[in-house]
């Protein structure tokens, strides 16, 4: 059941980002719900789920995006597996931590995304990276949020 609902969460999201009105945009650009929510998935349960998390939003992502498939595939696993590595090493109890996960998760898969697939013109996509980064951080508390409480309603087992 958990891994329908982590899934259902990545295809509305990667749909609602896709979705988000012109008008709401800020320089064309829309908060990356699919990336944050990888990224809590993977705080709250670990690198597998993390990594699985990011193979699945990441291909949602790729199909409906305009980057490049492979870079987006790619950040987006390393975003899940690295934030699952991150657990319990990190105050990641607290959703005021989300703001700071999102300011650097959009910070590293943007720069994977950029050694993949390099970009032609550094201005503007250092502008719409610092928009995706205050964007993306302003919503993080909601991926976090369900997060938490998808994982609180289906903790993990332990291994005898």
């Amino acid at each position: 059941m958990l891994i329908i609902a982590h899934a259902v969460a990545l295809l509305v999201a990667v749909a609602f980002e896709r979705a988000w009105p012109p008008g709401l945009r800020w320089g064309g650009v829309a908060p990356d719900f699919a990336l944050i929510l990888i990224a809590c998935i993977g705080i709250t349960r670990g690198p597998i789920a993390g990594c699985a998390a990011g193979l699945f939003g990441g291909f949602l992502a790729a199909t409906v995006g305009e980057g490049g498939f492979g870079a987006t595939l790619m950040s987006h696993m390393v975003i899940g597996f690295a934030c699952g590595h991150a657990r319990g090493r990190v105050f990641a109890d607290h959703v005021l931590v989300a703001p700071v996960i999102a300011t650097l998760v959009v910070i590293v898969a943007a720069f994977i995304e950029l050694v993949i697939s390099p970009s032609s013109h550094l201005v503007p996509w250092l502008a719409g990276l610092g928009r995706s980064i205050v964007f993306t951080a302003l919503v993080s508390p909601i991926a976090y949020l369900y997060a938490r409480a998808v994982s609180r309603r289906w903790p993990q087992r332990t291994e005898t």
